[in-house]
């Protein structure tokens, strides 16, 4: 080729036209399928092992990469992973004092376990140690998934997916792997802030010796006063806006909106209180807070009415109303011997009605509400009653909530402190505002809900 500009930029367009439309023939249902082994491995504490040769190795250790940090949601950890092609001096050892062909295999056999993945790349198939690693694979139960191009080769047959990228040529090959390695980890982004993990600040110890959980109710177990706060807080700037001060509706909200959640954990009565300090404050008058709390209540009422009645009928299975995997979690903390208590700042009569209605009633070893006569936070008299005998240690406490008040009375005491936070109209995934209060709170841990329950168990058990 002449040494023209013209003829190379051409070049260089048809090279590159060429690669785009042979990507476009990839098979994506078996690349949407690879993505979702990795996230089922992900999710099961699986490791995933990478092996490559030449520019396959360096996509092999860029994938481990990308995995590692790339795939990093909402703080989480990424994937466990490792390129069996990365450490020089462990492979040339093996090379020596073996051969070439078993440098991935004996490195498999010593660290890997029955449900692991290994991703293999070989732009022809052939590589006889890529051959042998994926044998060695297959007889130790480790998921096998394969990049080659052209046929295939000896690859073919061999593993459990085989994504063959549709070309010969081997520049090409390694184009398109790189990019599959790209999709998978844009896309298993995309997944994960719905899927379940736990964002760890702090460790569980293991030899705290947990024996007591004390679990918040609605938001944390029950969804069926989802939308709470969409009736407080312009209910309460309403009221506000009475004393005709000339703040901005939006304002007003601001004001309803920091005690409110402030103080959300307490029993509604707390909020109700600050209504009237603060609209006495603006020149209003005083008013009995339970007033205002039956006022709340009512429009609360109207708001969650056909959900009560749906679980009353029979027309709406409880599931739909709970925070998925509580159930599951408190069975197996129990089974373990841990005693399970649930504390609301919701009235103690509709905490007892609503648990029966979503079947809840029995699960627990005991169910405290608010009261209108209590002068102090119930939760803080239910800690207080736990501790009381003195038999209960503060770091043998763990608590599951999702308001501000429950998270910093555990933190503050030393306990362990899971912080929900449920995305509770979807009912999956993060709601990011409550993961950011969570953590100001002092949350040890973020989870979206308790479908991961057995991992919880673990954690606080046995430890990561």
């Amino acid at each position: 080729m002449d040494f023209d500009g013209k003829t190379i930029s051409s070049a260089l367009l048809e090279y590159t036209g060429d690669v785009a439309a042979r990507a476009m023939r990839t098979d994506f249902d078996l690349l949407a399928q690879i993505a979702r082994t990795l996230i089922e491995a992900k999710e099961r504490g699986a490791s995933i092992y990478t092996a490559g040769n030449g520019g396959s190795a360096a996509t092999a250790s860029h994938i481990c990469n990308d995995l590692l940090k790339g795939c990093r949601v909402h703080n989480r950890e990424g994937f466990k992973t490792e390129c069996l092609a990365d450490s020089c001096a462990v492979m040339t050892c093996l090379g020596n004092d073996f051969s070439y062909e078993e440098i991935f295999s004996i490195q498999l056999r010593t660290k890997a376990r029955r449900g692991d993945v290994l991703l293999v790349y070989s732009g022809s198939g052939n590589s006889p140690n890529i051959v042998r690693l994926v044998d060695t694979a297959r007889e130790m139960g480790v998921v096998t998934i394969g990049f080659s191009g052209r046929d295939g080769g000896k690859l073919a047959g061999r593993c459990d997916l085989l994504l063959i990228a549709p070309t010969d040529s081997m520049e090409q090959i390694e184009d398109l792997h790189m990019l599959y390695v790209h999709a998978l980890s844009s896309v298993i982004q995309q997944v994960l802030p719905d899927r379940w993990g736990v964002e760890y600040v702090r460790y569980p110890d293991p030899k705290a010796g947990i024996t007591t959980a004390l679990f918040d109710f609605d938001g944390t177990v029950s969804l069926i006063r989802e939308g709470w706060r969409e009736i407080m807080v312009p209910y309460f700037a309403e009221v506000l806006g009475a004393t005709g001060t000339g703040e901005s509706p939006e304002t007003l909200c601001e004001v309803a909106a920091d005690f409110v959640d402030a103080l959300t954990g307490k029993q509604t009565i707390f909020q109700c209180i600050r209504l009237d300090e603060e609209v006495q404050k603006r020149g209003g008058p005083h008013r009995d807070p339970l007033e205002y709390k039956a006022e709340y209540l009512r429009r609360l009422g109207v708001h969650i009415r056909d959900r009560r009645e749906g679980l009353e009928n029979g027309t709406i299975d409880p599931s739909e109303l709970l925070v998925p995997g509580v159930r599951e979690l408190v069975g197996a903390l129990r089974e373990a011997g841990i005693a399970c208590h649930l504390a609301s700042g919701t009235d103690e009569a509709d905490v007892l009605h609503e648990a029966r209605l979503l079947g809840l009633d029995g699960c627990f070893d005991a169910i405290h509400g608010a009261r209108d006569e209590m002068t102090e936070c119930s939760k803080e008299q239910v800690l207080r009653g736990l501790f009381a005998d003195g038999t209960l240690r503060p770091e043998q406490l763990v608590s599951f909530g999702d308001g501000y008040v429950e998270i910093e009375l555990v933190a503050q005491l030393g306990g362990y402190t899971f912080g929900v936070a449920t995305d509770e109209v979807r009912r999956k995934g993060i709601n990011e505002w409550k993961r950011r209060r969570l953590l100001s709170a002092g949350a040890d841990a973020i989870i979206p809900d308790f479908a991961g329950y057995r991992q919880i168990v673990h954690a606080i058990r046995e430890g990561i």
